[in-house]
């Protein structure tokens, strides 16, 4: 039986993001939380963080004489984007801009941002979880701090922010669990 190929159809109607595979899975980390609020806030990190990395690199390759372009194919999966609206963060407007904000950036920035957001995200999803659990509501100013904290300090002195929020019992349990949904 001969292999599928791709026609180029198929090649175009495939999402922008989906070239870097660390980005669906922080598309996927968002919809896993299960409140909106939540959901909200990542959107607002990511979009913050997509205009900060498109941002350096426009200055660095003006800096380098370099052509700044996303190239053809990306133009047009961006000019098609939200056209159909069926996707779970279309209903969401933060997060379809936030997405949309994906459709801005170069395969180098969908690297970084994949890179820098996945465990901070990971956080996230892991705070908002316990939260679902305890049947309590987020707190903002929390969830600030941990997203701040990973991506200024690192990982791992947001975790410790986290595990001193949820208990490390707690916090191991859900973040085992969190990772092997992933794989």
């Amino acid at each position: 039986m001969p292999k599928h190929v791709k026609t180029d159809k198929e090649t175009m109607n495939r999402r922008w993001y989906d070239q870097e595979a660390s980005c669906p899975k922080l598309l996927k980390q968002i919809q896993g939380m299960p409140q909106p609020e939540i959901r909200e806030f990542c959107g607002r990190v990511l979009i913050n963080f997509a205009e900060k990395v498109r941002k350096e690199i426009n200055e660095r390759d003006k800096r380098n004489q370099e052509v700044n372009s996303i190239g053809h194919e990306a133009i047009q999966v961006l000019y098609r984007y939200g056209e159909a609206k069926g996707r779970w963060y279309d209903q969401e407007p933060v997060l379809h801009k936030a997405v949309g904000a994906l459709y801005t950036l170069n395969l180098e920035g969908l690297g970084i941002m994949g890179f820098k957001l996945g465990d901070t995200f990971g956080l996230l999803q892991i705070y908002a979880t316990v939260c679902n659990q305890l049947e309590q509501p987020a707190d903002m100013r929390e969830m600030a701090r941990i997203a701040t904290t990973a991506l200024k300090a690192g990982t791992k002195e947001a975790e410790e922010i986290l595990v001193n929020l949820v208990g490390q019992d707690l916090y191991n349990s859900l973040g085992h669990t969190l990772h092997h949904k992933d794989l």
